[in-house]
């Protein structure tokens, strides 16, 4: 019976995991020609292993050589339960320690040590192997696992091995296949009659035969062909499961190692990843802010840059210590594609040695700017840090980015639909635990503290206008969202949807709506317009020169010359008289005053239904345009309704 499970080897190379894997499996897992001549192994090898109860689990062979540390991050990205081997002849070796480390990194819990080669050592070297391995792994993830001498040539201890692999397997329940499809990529080949093929070992979600799928970070697409595991055809693959993916439409030259086949759309290629690091107590050194590293997330492994979060108290200058770990932004030097809480392992650029791994907690993150920015982010991934889950992973999205509409959320979400539904439900229901705020018919989500600063903003922003035109009852909605959008890397608010947020300021009476000009305008709460005799001369000598002027509509730069009166002045009062609705500017120049508009209703009112273009301007006396300009505007206004030439006074 096939059970989505995943155990691994690791240890010191020529310690016997290839020979152990192949006296519990009967497969050898040294395919290639190198290794076999070699006698080493240089990439991973996977097999399934029967379990006495009848489950069948995947094994994953790891090279053991210092070389292949790479390799070997990759096959551990994606195991369940480890086995540490420890040659009883040898003991503890530099890359026992590292294979070690890297499993404490990537968040293995459980496993085992095997102590291999029991028919070459006496009784004495295996007591002292015994007790070096247990010393090992005191205070680590193998603290207190079962130690296992076996022999892989003789067979002696492999069935206790597999009695002891399988307690495991049974007290660790099966992932979740909660997330969208994820299976980063461990091998790629062609075979004839097939096409191209991948290999891995699927992270989270599940894919089934004739699905579409997506090549992370390319952004390439393929179709789901066919699937196996270990050789036997299946028909759809979830999480913990190993698979090989045949993918229809894809030559295999366009794929690689440490590339992601993941669900259509879910997924985005990032350089930019907000994460938990750890520093192992055994590095030389701490982690510096801005420090070169290698990065190895699943089977990928790039070129990065630390970028530290926390910079208070001298951490700026002395980096993350060894045995510490702090909240950080790993920058990649190339794109990658990559889960929310995926392990990861850093490696000093130069020498290659193993310094620290940790978690990721937004995989798609924006660079922190400034100091403010890096604080904010920091409490961001201290807080996923300590509850990572999913209802918590969207309300950090939407603390990341200020405000979220569903749609993005669910894009950064790498949830499939009805797991990203629930949740959502669930974040609606406690949005104020979670420091959101729900508006708008889109749905979007603000964070408090993006609240605060939008709120802030609009109060600066109207209080300058206040100064600026103390006569107008309040600034138009329109032009004050444009005010605010773009600010605080918070994506556009939709004109209604804020409305909705603008009424949430209203009621807490930081604001205030109020309408003029059949607009909804906002003021600040505490702001009462006032106008100056100046202000209110000018007003009424514009009124004065339109209504002398009659039909033959004046254009506003014409008053400027007229009155003798700066143009800025002319422009306020005029905006004032339209706030009134003593004053329109049709056509974008002309002035209609509403003497005028009522004069021109009651002309139309008695040309007995008969109202044409050509029919006005007979009437008044002025030439096509204009009297085209002021029946637009009649329309614009629903005083008149058009029907082919003709327009009909409004009941």
């Amino acid at each position: 019976m096939e059970y989505p499970f995943i155990f691994g080897t690791a240890g010191h190379i020529d310690h016997g995991k290839t020979a152990l894997v192949r006296a519990m499996t009967g497969v050898d897992c040294d395919r290639l020609e190198e290794e076999k001549r070699r006698g080493i192994t240089i990439e991973l090898g996977f097999a399934p292993l029967n379990l006495p109860g009848g489950k069948t689990v995947s094994i994953i062979d790891v090279p053991g050589h210092e070389r292949f540390i790479r390799q070997m991050a990759a096959g551990a990205a994606g195991m369940d339960a480890a086995m540490l081997v420890i040659a009883a002849t040898e003991g503890v070796m530099p890359q026992t320690r590292e294979h070690l480390d890297i499993l404490n990194i990537l968040g293995v819990r459980f496993g085992l040590v095997a102590l291999t080669k029991k028919d070459l050592a006496d009784d004495e070297t295996l007591e002292l192997a015994v007790e070096e391995a247990a010393e090992l792994t005191r205070g680590t993830c193998l603290d207190g696992a079962p130690l296992v001498p076996v022999s892989s040539v003789t067979g002696e201890g492999i069935s206790l091995l597999l009695e002891e692999i399988e307690k495991i397997v049974e007290k660790i329940p099966p992932r979740t296949g909660s997330g969208a499809f994820f299976l980063p990529i461990d091998r790629v080949f062609s075979k004839k009659g097939f096409g191209t093929v991948v290999t891995g070992t699927c992270y989270q979600g599940s894919v089934s035969e004739g699905d579409e799928v997506a090549i992370m970070p390319s952004g390439a697409a393929a179709k789901v062909r066919s699937l196996q595991t270990h050789g036997a055809k299946i028909f759809s693959v979830t999480a913990g499961q190993r698979a090989a993916v045949n993918l229809s439409a894809l030559p295999h030259d366009r794929l690689e190692r440490g590339d992601v086949l993941c669900a259509k759309g879910a997924f985005i290629a990032t350089r930019c990843i907000d994460a938990w690091l750890d520093v192992l107590p055994s590095s030389v050194e701490p982690v510096s802010h801005w420090q070169r590293v290698r990065l190895h997330a699943g089977t990928a492994d790039v070129a990065a840059r630390i970028a530290l979060l926390r910079m208070d108290g001298g951490e700026k200058k002395s980096g993350i210590l060894p045995g510490k770990g702090g909240p950080v932004q790993i920058l990649t030097e190339s794109g990658i594609a990559a889960a929310a809480g995926q392990r990861f392992v850093i490696r000093f650029y130069s020498p290659l040695v193993t310094i620290g791994g940790g978690r990721i907690m937004l995989p798609n993150a924006e660079t922190a700017r400034g100091r403010a920015d890096r604080q904010a982010k920091a409490g961001i991934v201290e807080g996923l840090a300590a509850a990572f889950d999913p209802v918590s992973l969207l309300a950090a999205l939407v603390h990341d980015r200020g405000v979220l509409a569903v749609s993005g959320l669910f894009e950064l979400s790498q949830m499939d639909k009805n797991v990203f539904g629930e949740c959502l439900d669930a974040l609606s229901r406690e949005a104020a635990r979670y420091g959101l705020l729900e508006f708008g018919a889109s749905r979007n989500f603000i964070a408090d503290e993006a609240f605060d600063r939008v709120t802030r903003s609009a109060l600066r922003i109207l209080h300058e206008f206040h100064a600026k035109y103390p006569e107008m009852a309040g600034l138009d909605a329109e032009k004050l969202s444009a005010s605010i959008n773009g600010i605080h890397g918070a994506a556009r608010i939709k004109g209604g949807d804020f409305k909705d947020l603008a009424g949430i300021m209203a009621a807490r009476n930081v604001i205030s709506p109020v309408t003029a000009q059949g607009k909804t305008c906002y003021r600040a709460a505490d702001f009462s317009p006032s106008t100056d005799g100046r202000l209110i001369d000018i007003a009424g000598r514009i009124s004065r020169e339109a209504a002398a002027a009659g039909f033959n509509l004046l254009k506003l730069r014409e008053l400027e010359g007229r009155l003798g009166v700066p143009y800025a002045d002319i422009k306020r009062a005029a905006a004032y008289l339209r706030e009134q609705q003593e004053l329109w500017i049709i056509e974008g120049e002309l002035l209609f005053s509403r003497e005028l508009r009522d004069r021109l209703l009651k002309t139309l009112s008695s040309m007995d239904g008969d109202i044409t273009v050509a029919a006005l301007r007979d009437a008044i006396g002025v030439n096509r345009k204009l009297s085209l300009a002021m029946l637009d505007f009649l329309d614009t206004q629903g005083l008149t309704r058009r029907s082919g030439d003709k327009r009909f006074l409004s009941k």
